[in-house]
């Protein structure tokens, strides 16, 4: 698919506390210290100890869970070129966030600022879609169950954290999220195309997915966005609980 998400700044930023002597921290929660030698090492450690939560989502802390994600809805006005043809999709949910596995991190300002890489093996994608136009001088005119399969994903993720009183201790707040994914390779297939007619929806099917690329380059944002409208509402929630001198000590 194309350059865009990937999840996970929340991870970094309730990974790593401190002073339990001060704040009881839930079990989840496992803290590094800035001075630690070992200090990726223990963050990798944490974020390996909090994935199955944000998995299935904190109550508690108000983190809903990574899997799946609600997409919202798309429009691809031309989806395949030359054809005419244009598919749009609602109800758009995404599976698999919560299997990445984080393969680089990189403490650029403790506390403040974290940049990190995570392989998403799978993400997929299902919802309700409307094709109408023409694809191969066929008139293609129908709605069903639509499914995607990308593989081979990687995520590019770098947070910026900002600073804040609140009762009269300093709190970080989370400033800016990017999120960026590309993915390899996937297919997406269009169920009970021409009434269910298992040859002619094959030929149609083949047809789009040629044309991938162009799906991705949609689709794909939508998971970006998705993924930074959670985890920006959720990380600040966490450090609006948490001040400074306690999660980032």
């Amino acid at each position: 698919m194309d350059k865009v998400h990937a999840s996970w700044f929340l991870v970094t930023l309730v990974a790593f506390g401190a002073s339990a002597e001060t704040v009881d921290l839930p079990e989840y929660l496992h803290v590094c210290h800035r001075e630690d030698p070992k200090l990726t090492e223990c963050m990798k450690e944490s974020i390996e100890t909090l994935r199955p939560y944000l998995a299935r989502g904190i109550p508690e802390l108000d983190i809903p869970s990574i899997d799946p994600i609600h997409l919202g809805d798309l429009i691809v006005a031309e989806s395949v070129p030359g054809q005419g043809v244009s598919i749009s999709a609602k109800d758009i949910k995404a599976y698999g966030p919560s299997n990445f596995k984080l393969k680089k991190l990189n403490v650029i300002e403790y506390g403040k600022i974290y940049s990190f890489e995570l392989e998403l093996p799978h993400l997929y994608v299902e919802g309700r879609y409307v094709v109408d136009g023409r694809i191969l001088l066929l008139p293609v005119k129908g709605s069903g169950k639509f499914t995607g399969n990308f593989t081979q994903g990687i995520g590019s993720v770098r947070i910026k954290g900002d600073r804040k009183r609140i009762n009269g201790k300093d709190h970080l707040s989370l400033a800016k999220l990017d999120i960026k994914i590309r993915v390899s390779d996937g297919r997406i297939k269009l169920e009970n195309l021409f009434g269910g007619d298992r040859v002619l929806g094959e030929i149609i099917n083949e047809t789009i997915n040629q044309n991938f690329n162009l799906l991705s380059t949609e689709l794909i944002p939508l998971i970006e966005k998705a993924l930074q409208r959670i985890f920006k509402r959720t990380g600040n929630k966490i450090l609006e609980r948490f001040p400074e001198e306690v999660l980032f000590p």
